[in-house]
């Protein structure tokens, strides 16, 4: 496939078979993500593989979503958070370049891909997976072979609205903050910091009524 049909046919995927992914395909598709560029060459990024059920329990009971665990193989990557250019986040920049570039191979294997961001607090995480202070934990990646025929999601906007010279695009529709999303952000906060038992108690409610849902 081309790299434009790759990047147009991708799609994020949450629902996966019960079948292995073959260890050459995960070296390969990693071996694509440290190829991506990175800010003043650091090339900081580790990927930890997570095929064990009980740690993908742990990061679901902990606040991950529920697919977590029904995906066969996971990626957790951490960068090395040693930057001077805290401004503009260098390293988490860096690490999503190579996120990025592991979710394109993957789509043009055949397999699909979820880039995920709600985790339990990055302590945890650290703690979980015995993550030097240096390193951060930036993304999990799920993969897996998709169980459906994927559905063609339509980009939002068009390209006059999205590109503007030498100044913000004129055409562009600037959201704004609701009450709504501020109440997420705020209830999010305080997700964060209730200990693992009450967590997985309220979790059916977080996942019915604040966990996005989608086709595929």
């Amino acid at each position: 496939m081309d790299i434009q049909n790759t990047i147009k046919n991708r799609r994020s995927v949450r629902k996966f078979l019960a079948k292995a992914i073959e260890p050459e395909i995960v070296n390969q598709i990693i071996e694509s993500a440290n190829w991506a560029p990175s800010a003043c060459n650091i090339q900081g990024w580790r990927f930890i593989i997570v095929n064990d059920q009980k740690l993908k329990e742990k990061i679901v009971d902990r606040g991950g979503p529920r697919f977590i665990k029904d995906a066969p193989l996971g990626i957790l990557v951490v960068y090395d958070e040693r930057t001077e250019n805290l401004e503009y986040q260098d390293h988490i920049q860096s690490a999503s370049a190579s996120i990025q570039n592991l979710i394109l191979a993957a789509s043009d294997r055949g397999l699909g891909s979820c880039w995920v961001c709600q985790l339990p607090k990055k302590k945890e995480l650290k703690e979980i997976f015995h993550i030097p202070a240096a390193y951060t934990p930036v993304a999990y990646i799920v993969l897996g072979y998709p169980a459906q025929e994927l559905k063609i999601v339509s980009r939002r906007y068009v390209l006059n609205q999205l590109i503007g010279y030498n100044q913000f695009p004129a055409d562009s529709i600037t959201p704004v903050s609701t009450p709504k999303l501020l109440i997420k952000r705020g209830l999010r906060k305080i997700y964060y910091f209730l200990p693992t038992p009450f967590k997985k108690m309220v979790f059916p409610l977080v996942d019915k009524y604040f966990t996005k849902k989608f086709g595929n």
